[in-house]
């Protein structure tokens, strides 16, 4: 089966259809008998595609006469992407894309060849002439709408760095499990097997490293675990003392509950909440793999606990609330075009319930941990300046806003509150 054609009808069910691209492309990966280097193929031309797809429709638009079928101007963009971004003979993507419409049409086969050889010959299309909106939106490949909702909040300078960051490979991060290892001895068995590393500043335990290292042993015997730097700070932040109560009220994946674990060297209890069943029983997997033993896990919406426990029943209560995910654009390409207004708005409600109903589970002296990873202030310093002035009897500790380009890593917003009374 030929990889480009598997590729289209992925970028089809993404981009027409509603998909959402780990999921599609695990079903196709899985559909099909490929060969390493085929699935790798497909993944690129995939997410590359769906990625970049405003930057290459504004490429295109002025070799298109009229509006074409679905798959053609898949295709063509899909193809665009080649010649644009990868390092494949030029040669080859015009002949491979000829040969899948003339599978499916043989006139279409020779517009394909016109469209793309006139494109190579042409100087590709500038930015030179848009306002700032226009032009990141063109040039990073977000829609307008979105561009102008964060020029609300970031100036074109620095949304151009964001947007930098998300653009580029990044590499991966992974958090050292202190339960079963020390950073010393990670750091030398990558060393021993060539695998580059760098410290990060930011945190204590967490490496970026320069291969994937999922499939890797230090992986498989729990000794390191992959989270992004900046969701690694959480824990950090919140410092827990070793005999700690603490409540995580939306814990999948639970990242944030075994890094805690391992601070708090298995003493204490942590409580993690999620209201999907089966991301408890990934969450219990993965605990075990990393010898967390302190972790309970509860199937409950954040907005019912309190319905189930007495107050002031917790040292550290951790709100990593659902979000809109912008600061993690980078690596969900697809993300830009699934979000909305309204699912903004609709989250921004959820948060402030949530929040609501767990103002009196910190005990007086305890602490509440707001974590989001989006960037736009709206949920992050908007929403604790609400929080704050409808529940006076916490006091902001500890703010900070972590811009990608700032920290080479997600967009991240956390916030450390004290119930100073009741």
């Amino acid at each position: 089966m030929n990889p480009r054609r598997i590729a289209m009808d992925a970028i089809e069910r993404i981009l027409y259809k509603g998909g959402y691209s780990n999921v599609v492309i695990s079903d196709i990966i899985h559909k099909y008998v490929l060969e390493d280097k085929d699935k790798a193929l497909v993944t690129k031309l995939v997410l590359g595609t769906v990625e970049n797809r405003i930057t290459l429709e504004y490429y295109l638009e002025p070799f298109l006469k009229k509006k074409q079928k679905t798959w053609i101007h898949i295709l063509l963009l899909m193809s665009l992407y080649q010649l644009v971004y990868l390092n494949i003979p030029d040669a080859v993507v015009v002949n491979e894309a000829v040969e899948i419409a003339n599978n499916r049409d043989r006139a279409i086969g020779s517009f394909v060849n016109a469209v793309l050889r006139n494109f190579l010959r042409t100087p590709r299309r500038g930015f030179e002439g848009l306002d700032d909106m226009m032009r990141l939106s063109i040039q990073f490949s977000y829609p307008t709408w979105l561009v102008a909702y964060l020029l609300k909040d970031y100036d074109a300078k620095i949304l151009q760095e964001i947007f930098d960051v998300f653009a580029k490979e990044q590499k991966d991060a992974i958090r050292i499990n202190t339960l079963k290892t020390t950073k010393e001895e990670v750091k030398e068995l990558l060393m021993q097997e060539n695998i580059g590393f760098l410290d990060h500043p930011l945190v204590q335990n967490g490496l970026l490293v320069d291969q994937n290292l999922l499939h890797h042993p230090l992986f498989k015997e729990g000794k390191i675990t992959i989270q992004a730097i900046s969701s690694q700070l959480v824990a950090e932040v919140l410092n827990p003392s070793t005999h700690a109560t603490i409540l995580d009220l939306c814990s999948a994946p639970g990242g944030k509950d075994a890094h805690l674990a391992a601070l708090m060297n298995n003493g204490g209890s942590i409580f993690a909440c999620d209201i999907h069943e089966h991301k408890l029983n990934l969450m219990k997997s993965n605990f075990d793999r990393l010898g967390v033993a302190n972790v309970k896990t509860q199937l409950i919406d954040a907005r019912q606990v309190y319905l189930h426990v007495k107050e002031e029943s917790f040292d550290d209560v951790l709100a990593d609330l659902p979000c809109s995910g912008l600061g993690v654009m980078g690596h969900k390409v697809d993300l830009k075009y699934h979000i909305t207004l309204e699912s903004i708005q609709e989250v921004m409600n959820l948060q402030k319930e949530i929040l609501s109903k767990v103002t009196k589970l910190p005990k007086i002296g305890g602490h509440l941990i707001i974590s989001t990873c989006t960037i736009n202030k709206a949920e992050n310093e908007e929403l604790t300046k609400w929080f704050i002035e409808h529940y006076p009897q916490y006091q902001i500790i500890r703010e900070m806003m972590l811009l990608p380009h700032e920290v080479d890593s997600d967009g991240f917003y956390i916030c450390k509150l004290r119930r100073m009374k009741t």
